[in-house]
C-alpha cells in the first residue's frame, strides 16, 4: 500500500484537477504517480514540464539511454 494515497477528481483541488483534466485528455487516464503528486499541484505542474521537455528537446536514443540506465542503476525491470 503506498504511504500517500493518489487523489481522485473529487479529492483534488482546482489546481490538480485542471492537470488531471489535461492528462486525461493526452493519455485516456491519469496514471497513479501523477495523481499523488497531485497532492503538490506545483510539483506535479513542474514534473510535466520536465517530462515535456525531456520528450522535446532529447534525442530519441539519447532519451531511451537514459531511461534504461536510469532503470538499471535503480534494479528496475524496464
Amino acid at each position: 500500500m503506498p504511504y500517500v494515497q493518489p487523489l481522485s477528481d473529487e479529492q483534488a483541488d482546482l489546481q490538480a484537477q485542471a492537470l488531471f483534466a489535461k492528462l486525461q485528455g493526452a493519455l485516456k487516464m491519469v496514471p497513479n504517480i501523477f495523481r499523488t503528486l497531485g497532492h503538490a499541484p506545483s510539483v506535479l505542474e513542474a514534473t510535466l514540464a520536465l517530462d515535456r521537455a525531456i520528450h522535446s528537446d532529447l534525442d530519441p536514443k539519447l532519451r531511451e539511454l537514459a531511461y534504461l540506465k536510469t532503470s538499471k542503476i535503480n534494479d528496475c525491470n524496464y
